[in-house]
């Protein structure tokens, strides 16, 4: 993954809910599908780098580890900007997830919504 690549991923994957990570960290979910895109064997996981791509780490503690056919959209994750990071997403199914350290740990914040198209998010004082 060049740094090219990887700035437009940090773009697309934390998208305009708050600043950017570190210029080293960037974080994915990958979809898998050219029709239903969801995640991929219906495992979510979020991925992160702290070294620009020469490393990725899986996030999954809270995260469901099976039958989880997610659909998450580019405008459905964001940071809060703040450290360590707060991390969300909203799902297609009607999930909302959150992380308030970096990702290393995640809870289910509300479920049985519409369609998450966007989350947004920022630190309370």
């Amino acid at each position: 993954m060049g740094g090219d690549d990887l700035d437009r991923r940090r773009r697309l994957r934390v998208s305009r809910g708050g600043p950017p990570p570190p210029a080293d960290t960037a974080y994915l979910l990958p979809l898998a599908g050219a029709e239903h895109r969801c995640t991929p064997d219906g495992r979510c996981t979020i991925w992160r780098t702290t070294d620009a791509g020469a490393s990725w780490s899986p996030l999954t503690n809270g995260l469901p580890p099976a039958d989880a056919h997610l659909t998450v959209l580019r405008d459905a994750f964001t940071t809060d900007g703040d450290e360590p990071a707060g991390l969300y997403f909203g799902t297609r199914s009607g999930e909302v997830y959150g992380s308030a350290d970096d990702g290393d740990s995640w809870q289910l914040l509300a479920a049985h919504l519409p369609p998450v198209l966007s989350v947004r998010a920022a630190p309370i004082s």
